[in-house]
């Protein structure tokens, strides 16, 4: 006879399949969890300790407290500010000048026309060639003796420039050459083309409008998730820019293409300062995070989606 009081009831044992299946689960996600725990989140813990500490590599690290993130603003010679502003500068031009590019091809490449595959291959190509190849590339182009842009524009009869050998040109050859990598966010933006539906376009045909009416009033509105995604990916990635002027230029001429990335590399492997570098590596963090944030705070003011929950 049950001694289980009525109204209560019974636990429910768990079975032996259900911890079978619960620990599989847990193995085929062991690898991910130690993988951000040995490579993402343990590396960023160990350089916030460093970033308060006097680390010059060869020596072990003092602690200093906040110091660090005090001298980067104080102490002139460090460049960090300077840097930084290098670093706004480049994304103010580079940043709008991608988006533009990207969705200009996508637009291009969006037609109904013979042979429209071979085009998107042709203009995606340029993205696999490896980054180190590509500076060298466009060192070789725009060398301001024997580049070919420059001979380009001999032939032509148009007055060269010396594109990378000075200040008031630099940067901006920089940001123009990021054109050569518009691929990801092209591809990107033609599959938020090819989404939107052709019957908005055949309505406001019947209503009369014109292809600007309906870029402005179809393509862009329903485009707009998909330009939110690639200014916030655009965003992060241009505030990490460092191969090319690295390479082609080292922070010159007269420290006109000195970004923050290249800055930091070289107190962290120039000059050894470990802690400093951390330290900059974390101020870059917030930046970043705080731009990322305040761009998705506005996002509702501009981004539309067809479905709200």
């Amino acid at each position: 006879m049950s001694t289980q009081a009525p109204g209560i009831a019974r636990p429910h044992r768990r079975s032996n399949a259900f911890w079978r299946d619960t620990i599989a689960g847990y193995l085929f996600i062991l690898p991910v969890i130690l993988g951000l725990i040995i490579w993402t989140f343990g590396p960023m813990i160990a350089s916030f300790y460093l970033s308060l500490t006097d680390y010059p590599l060869l020596k072990d690290p003092t602690f200093i407290g906040l110091r660090n993130y005090r001298d980067m603003f104080t102490e002139a010679y460090l460049r960090v500010l300077h840097s930084l502003w290098i670093t706004l500068l480049y994304a103010a031009m580079s940043l709008p000048l991608t988006l533009l590019g990207s969705l200009g091809a996508a637009l291009l490449l969006n037609q109904r026309l013979a042979g429209i595959r071979f085009f998107r291959t042709a203009f995606y190509l340029p993205t696999i060639v490896p980054g180190i190849a590509m500076v060298f590339i466009w060192g070789w182009l725009l060398n301001p003796e024997f580049g070919l842009v420059n001979a380009t524009l001999v032939k032509l009869g148009i007055p060269t420039l010396r594109w990378l050998a000075e200040p008031e040109t630099a940067l901006v050859s920089l940001a123009v050459l990021n054109l050569w990598s518009i691929g990801p966010a092209m591809v990107i933006f033609l599959a938020g083309l090819q989404g939107i539906s052709p019957e908005l376009y055949d309505a406001a045909k019947i209503d009369g409008a014109n292809q600007w009416r309906e870029f402005r009033s179809i393509t862009l509105p329903m485009l707009s998730p998909t330009i939110f995604f690639n200014l916030v990916t655009g965003l992060i990635f241009t505030f990490q820019y460092f191969l090319p002027p690295f390479i082609l230029t080292q922070g010159g001429p007269l420290f006109s293409t000195y970004v923050y990335n290249l800055n930091l590399y070289e107190k962290a492997f120039k000059w050894l300062q470990m802690g400093l570098a951390a330290a900059m590596a974390w101020l870059l963090f917030v930046i970043i995070l705080g731009l990322t944030l305040l761009v998705f705070r506005g996002s509702d003011a501009y981004v539309y989606y067809e479905v709200k929950q």
